[in-house]
């Protein structure tokens, strides 16, 4: 059920920044990051999440892999969140805040 609300949501985003003038690449299956956007010379990188808690806990390692992919690209690195029924948000990763173990993010 998990992984069909995690491709749902792909395809919604990936429509909704292509019907804003986006240029968007999905990856398939479970590859990382999940879509590629260009427009007016601005990439970024974005992984997309569902949750339905009011906090989401990423790990460390995931989220400097997606760094390392932006940097390469010359990107930035956002991740799209969605929290159930509430809609979704774009946060680029130096919003995200490092705890302990891993970064979170308040919905």
């Amino acid at each position: 059920m998990a992984y069909k609300k995690g491709y749902a949501f792909e395809r919604e985003l990936k429509l909704k920044l292509e019907s804003d003038g986006w240029y968007v690449i999905r990856s398939g299956g479970s590859k990382k990051p999940d879509l590629v956007a260009g427009k007016d010379k601005k990439i970024i990188i974005i992984e997309c999440k569902v949750t339905k808690n009011k906090k989401i806990y990423l790990e460390k390692d995931e989220v400097s892999h997606l760094k390392d992919i932006a940097e390469a690209f010359g990107a930035e690195a956002v991740y799209a969140i969605k929290k159930n029924n509430c809609g979704w948000n774009l946060v680029s990763v130096s919003n995200l805040r490092e705890i302990e173990n891993s970064f979170t993010v308040d919905l």
